[in-house]
């Protein structure tokens, strides 16, 4: 059947060039029979008999409009489209081409299309596209009839031509399998004398553009005199003074050669620069003040306008000087964040530039000035809000292959020709946006070493643009770096050699990353920085409204249910968010206080959906703020001055000496002159103690010490403080400030019921003053109960005869160990790292500690009920008690287990046995080392006075196979 006549839809009807906008309604039609044929032997439906067309929407994906099957597998690690289709489908449509310049130039062209594209217009094949990234399309001039009614088909096909689905713009885990034409289509109609080319290279250092033009004209009008006119309009709206110059086609040095013999004649414009400086001041485009300038390039036949083209630019320079990242000359540190293709609505990259303006508002506001495309290029929207925003952007090719592992094994042809083939386009289309600024050839691609296409690709985009830095992947390969060709790496500072995941953020402020960035030559970014992670957030699924399901939330929430977890989430939720910013703000301070660090990429600001639901963000998957943080909080550890508060220690004896080095990471435009740092030192909201400096000149680009505070802890009891620094300068548009947290204990003191203490545990003697010190084996619960001479029994191993001691009313301490446990689970300090179903093997797969407010096992130990910093040497390493078998009994110390497995975990807990009372702990108090802390030897303290006191009475009962189900049972000898 024919399709119906398309309304024409002129933009810019008065311009010399016209576009013709075909969005709308379009006839359609799943190809369902597309995995038959041969890609040689594909008819158009006009040419087929009995096509059943329904209808679509341009622009929109085909999911999003109904088409497809449902899914039929549901998954867990990712979310679950509404609908699926993976195959091709037909568009088709009638449109009438007005009557123009007979010897106009047509242009077809289609945006957001996954991605192999075959065109037909009226009967007549124009050709394929299969970019990704890039714009598709198709010099259609010999085919389109003017004054007519043109049929236009479209196959697109979104199967993988290749292998090269681990690419975040299509993969299931971020923008989806999808399909469709999400952008746009459009037939361009340019005129016969037109300029063909255009780019403009601002020079930043001179003030000046270089601008290089090519105009095309029919071969008949090569005696024609036209002349190109420039005028530039500065960015506070003014213009400069026009410039001019005379085109002539026939100068045969201008001729392209290439062009002999056919219907059109191209002359080159010598590239000529314009002084921007004349007139009035430069404005530079930069990431604090995004600066743009606009082009109008017009062609002139006398008084008649031949053609018009319109281009905005930036003048910037960025540059690798060093080992540090220079902007307008000026050092710059790159405060990033990754940006995985992750669209829960639509499932694909979206072509609205509000969209993409409100994102960098929002990171903008949280002290980002930088985004890096995991392994993809975003559509021109993204880079014209980038631009304006003044977001520095490293792009990537599509692809997260394994191609380029081993250096001696070259890449599959295919895969290569297609790359090269993205490259050059991304290259070419993304030159005038001054947003970008870098470009890697993919993400994680290497083994230690570099490979030869790899570092080719590097030596073609730097003859391509040298204006921009490049690197061969970004993540993988070691430094030194051997065999690797970059302007700058990107190398993961949580694991790169000699550094641990597992330590990437302790109490000791004073570290940093220089054991990595040593290692290099030129600029060092780390790599997909912290990762740490919270509890997940069923809340968020009212928002899941497009054509994605968050499918990874039903298992955990009946897992949740089934478990009479529910009620606790809101405190995991809340607990689990502050350990995430607690420990992503020491991570990002340590990578601050590093001399040579040029930036850090976090992996994401936002939660990532996919391979099993990580939840890194301080904001959600829509962009919405999830309550664990403020961006005036966040701004202190991500701007551009950061102010660095460093100590090896948290924790300190009442009335010890605190020495904190005062620091600063200055990357701000201007020098700091005549600064003063002020402080406070604050315990419970009273300022005990505080004072001032002045510092001396604070030149850019640098991380130095302004000095130290000296201070003392509180003296009178246990206590939390902080202390909160300031500078003040004159230069400064902002106050700069930071907060350091520390704790304070009085020096243990012996029980002064100590004496009614049995003790088994022989590195407990010190703090135990007067206790009986024996052996288990040496328990006799009846002598004790009977003569009534001890109060408690401490034990690491739980034999009969303490069983029997508890089951008769006595009361018992017991500390196993994590041999002495039945499925305890081992733990960390720091949240799970990315996710859990994707390491599952990563050791400690927690989340934090939940601590409820009034806890009279803790005494007077300070605490927020969340974890902190005095917690990392109680708690690292620490197994953790699974309460899974024990309905009813609370943990006293509870330990917030990831989602997934969602085990009921504990530190410690009390319950009744019979006639006694027990409290299980795995807090490591046997370890001496750990026990000289202040904190250890307090909280030990405070434990035995719980204990001895009359607020230990455990609410729930348990049996003694219960009690036997938790601890391992062992064997005593008995003395005959």
């Amino acid at each position: 059947m024919k399709g119906w006549l398309y309304d024409m839809n002129l933009s810019d009807i008065g311009a010399v060039r016209h576009t013709l906008n075909l969005n709308g309604t379009w006839q359609f039609c799943l190809d369902l029979e597309s995995d038959t044929l041969v890609e040689q032997e594909i008819l158009p439906p006009s040419q087929c008999e009995n096509t059943s067309w329904e209808t679509i929407q341009i622009p929109g994906s085909w999911e999003e409009q109904g088409y497809g099957d449902e899914p039929e597998y549901e998954r867990l690690d990712t979310w679950t489209k509404v609908r699926e289709y993976e195959g091709s489908a037909w568009y088709a449509q009638d449109v009438h081409v007005p009557s123009d310049d007979p010897g106009c130039h047509y242009v077809f062209r289609l945006e957001g299309v996954r991605w192999t594209t075959h065109l037909w217009i009226n009967g007549q094949y124009a050709g394929q596209q299969d970019s990704l990234v890039n714009l598709q399309k198709w010099d259609v001039t010999s085919l389109v009839k003017q004054g007519e009614v043109n049929r236009i088909e479209i196959r697109v096909d979104n199967t993988m031509k290749l292998p090269l689905a681990g690419s975040h713009i299509h993969s299931l885990h971020t923008a989806t399998a999808w399909g469709g034409i999400t952008g746009g289509v459009y037939l361009d109609s340019l005129p016969s004398c037109r300029l063909q080319t255009l780019r403009i290279q601002p020079d930043a250092e001179n003030g000046t553009i270089l601008v290089d033009c090519t105009v095309s004209a029919p071969a008949n009008d090569s005696a024609r005199s036209m002349q190109l006119h420039v005028d530039i309009q500065h960015p506070d709206g003014t213009w400069l003074d026009r410039y001019s110059c005379n085109v002539n086609l026939s100068d045969p040095s201008h001729m392209d050669i290439s062009s002999a013999g056919l219907t059109e004649s191209n002359a080159v414009i010598d590239q000529w620069r314009l002084e921007l400086g004349t007139e009035k001041s430069i404005a530079r485009w930069s990431d604090e003040s995004p600066e743009l300038y606009k082009a109008v390039i017009r062609l002139h036949d006398g008084e008649q306008e031949l053609d018009r083209l319109e281009q905005s630019f930036g003048v910037r320079s960025f540059a690798a000087k060093g080992k540090q990242l220079e902007l307008n000359g000026i050092p710059v540190y790159l405060r990033g964040y990754v940006d995985c293709c992750i669209f829960p609505l639509t499932g694909y990259p979206v072509w609205d530039k509000e969209h993409y303006l409100q994102q960098f508002r929002i990171a903008r506001s949280y002290g980002f000035n930088h985004v890096r495309l995991h392994g993809w290029s975003a559509p021109e929207p993204f880079w014209d809000a980038a631009d304006e925003a003044g977001m520095l952007v490293q792009a990537e090719l599509p692809h997260w292959s394994r191609f380029f592992e081993q250096s001696d094994q070259s890449a599959p042809a295919e895969v290569l020709s297609y790359l090269t083939q993205e490259l050059d386009g991304l290259l070419q289309s993304l030159h005038r946006h001054p947003s970008f600024v870098m470009f890697s050839m993919g993400n994680e691609l290497i083994g230690p070493n570099g490979h030869p296409e790899l570092n080719a690709w590097v030596s073609r985009a730097r003859d391509m643009d040298p204006t921009r830095l490049y690197t061969d992947n970004t993540g993988f390969g070691q430094l030194p770096a051997q065999g690797r060709e970059g302007d700058y790496y990107i190398q993961s500072l949580n694991w790169h050699p000699p550094l641990e995941s597992a330590y990437s953020a302790v109490p000791d402020t004073t570290l940093d990353y220089h054991a990595v960035t040593r290692l290099a030559e030129h600029p060092v970014i780390g790599h997909e920085h912290a990762q740490y992670t919270m509890y997940v957030r069923p809340q968020e699924r009212a928002k899941y409204t497009g054509v994605l399901r968050p499918s990874w939330l039903r298992p955990i929430e009946e897992s949740l249910t089934n478990k009479g977890m529910m009620e606790d989430l809101e405190h995991f939720q809340q607990v689990s968010g502050t350990h995430l910013v607690r420990s992503l703000k020491e991570a990002m301070e340590r990578i601050r206080r590093t001399p040579d660090a040029a930036g850090v990429q976090l992996l994401d600001i936002r939660d990532f959906p996919g391979q099993g639901h990580a939840t890194t963000g301080i904001l959600d998957v829509f962009w919405d703020d999830k309550g664990i943080t403020t961006p005036e909080e966040f701004m202190r550890f991500n701007a551009d001055v950061v102010l660095l508060l460093s100590c090896k220690e948290r924790t300190f004896y009442a009335g010890e000496p605190i020495h904190v080095d005062v620091r600063i990471s200055h990357y701000g435009k201007e020098p700091l002159k005549d600064a003063v740092i002020q402080w406070r030192l604050i315990s419970d909201d009273v300022i005990l103690t505080e004072g001032a400096w002045k510092t001396g000149d604070i030149q850019c680009g640098s991380v130095m010490s302004l000095g130290s505070i000296v201070a003392t802890a509180p003296r009178e009891a246990a206590a939390a403080f902080r202390i909160e620094a300031e500078m003040i300068s004159g230069d400064l548009e902002r106050t700069v400030a930071n907060v350091w947290h520390g704790w304070s204990f009085p020096f243990y003191q012996s029980h002064p019921g100590s004496n009614r203490f049995w003790n088994t545990v022989a590195e407990l003697k010190p703090f135990l003053g007067e206790a009986h010190d024996d052996c288990v084996d040496r328990i006799d619960g009846f002598q004790l109960l009977k003569n009534r001479e001890i109060d408690l029994v401490i034990v690491q191993s739980l034999t009969p005869n303490v069983v029997d001691y508890v089951v008769n009313g006595g009361s018992v301490w017991l500390q196993p160990t994590a041999e002495g446990l039945y499925d305890s689970v081992e733990t960390k300090y720091l949240p799970v790292f990315w996710n859990y179903l994707m390491f599952a093997t990563q050791p400690g797969a927690t989340m934090g500690m939940y601590l409820r407010k009034q806890l009279a096992l803790l005494g007077s130990f300070p605490h927020d009920g969340a974890s902190d910093w005095h917690w990392y040497h109680l708690v690292n390493g620490t197994p953790a008690i699974c309460l899974d078998t024990l309905p009813g009994v609370e943990p006293l110390i509870e330990v917030v287990d990831h989602f997934h497995r969602a085990k009921r975990l504990a530190y410690a807990f009390e319950a009744k046995v019979g006639k006694g009372k027990i409290l299980i702990s795995s807090l490591p108090f046997a370890n001496l080392a750990v026990m000289k802390r202040p904190e250890a030897a307090y909280l030990f303290q405070e434990i035995l006075a719980y204990l001895n006191g009359d607020q230990f009475r455990p609410a729930t009962s348990i049996s003694v196979a219960q009690l036997l189900g938790i601890v391992k049972l062992q064997t005593i000898q008995f003395t005959l």
